[in-house]
């Protein structure tokens, strides 16, 4: 089953993003979860270190740069909804192919989840 830990986060309650460290140049952009249309509710907006949903956000609190990999960083999420706070860690990959453009979240456990593009969807 694949795993919807950032989905789940990013429908969490409403969260400041003041705070929210920048992603490095070319993540920004509008995202749907692999094999989903971007006409869909669970579209996420990529933006100044934010994911941003239309039901809440996770804001980026830690950040590493992978040396020699412009388009890899490891990242540490703050989500908060249903009355509590928690964290979530991964290693972000802005993987740019012939056809589409896609962020690769790779958890600690082994999980990966791909998010397209949207200007890359057909």
């Amino acid at each position: 089953m694949i795993r919807l830990a950032v989905l789940a986060l990013l429908l969490s309650a409403p969260m400041s993003l003041a705070d929210a460290i920048s992603l490095p140049p070319g993540f920004d952009g509008l995202y749907a979860a692999e094999g989903m249309p971007c006409s869909t509710e669970g579209r996420i907006r990529v933006e100044a270190g934010s994911f941003i949903h239309m039901d809440g956000a996770l804001s980026v609190t830690d950040l590493i740069e992978v040396p020699g990999d412009p388009n890899k960083v490891e990242l540490t999420l703050l989500g908060s909804g249903g009355g509590g706070e928690w964290t979530e860690s991964a290693v972000l990959t802005l993987s740019v192919g012939e056809r589409d453009t896609a962020l690769v979240w790779d958890y600690p456990d082994g999980t990966r989840n791909i998010w397209t593009r949207c200007e890359d969807l057909p």
